[in-house]
């Protein structure tokens, strides 16, 4: 998966990751229904930036987004993650979690963010978090031993209990 070939410039990734994703949606009537609308507006080695406003095929029966579209979003925006770095090769998911946060409804946008944690030869580690409309997080998907992963949210959690009680930022979290 990594390459010797000089790196591409934000616009070459950019319109290379936007051809790897049309001729996947070309090629596989499960990305060519739910990503019809997908846009992807940034792209630069081990990152991606994706929008995609909700439809009716995107939601479940009780009106939120289906559990199915934030499954395919992460293993979507996981191989384009892989594409930033030059080949049209996007991988093979061998272990998908997803953390469903927070729900979303038919007509918001959810912004899609993919991150490279680790690309070796043959197995790529990738972080993929939703975001609708910008602000409420949605899904995570981090491949992290699961000790992290609690440690994480619980100071996430205290972070907004601290922020609820005192009404001011408490400090900033950033995922690894």
């Amino acid at each position: 998966m990594t390459s010797t070939a000089p790196k591409m410039t934000a616009d070459e990734t950019l319109a290379h990751v936007q051809t790897v994703s049309a001729t996947q949606r070309a090629n596989s009537a499960i990305y060519a229904h739910l990503l019809a609308d997908l846009t992807i507006t940034a792209a630069t080695e081990g990152h991606l930036l994706a929008t995609i406003r909700i439809a009716k095929p995107h939601i479940n029966s009780k009106g939120g987004l289906h559990g199915t579209m934030s499954a395919c979003l992460v293993d979507w925006a996981a191989g384009m993650v892989i594409a930033t770095y030059g080949g049209s090769y996007t991988g093979v998911s061998t272990d998908l979690h997803v953390s469903y946060v927070a729900s979303a409804k038919e007509g918001e946008v959810l912004e899609v963010t993919g991150r490279a944690m680790k690309v070796g030869g043959t197995m790529a580690y990738v972080s993929v978090e939703i975001y609708v409309d910008f602000e409420e997080w949605v899904t995570s998907s981090e491949i992290l031993p699961s000790w992290v992963d609690y440690l994480l949210k619980r100071l996430a959690y205290l972070r907004e209990a601290a922020e609820s009680h005192t009404g001011k930022s408490m400090f900033v979290l950033r995922g690894m």
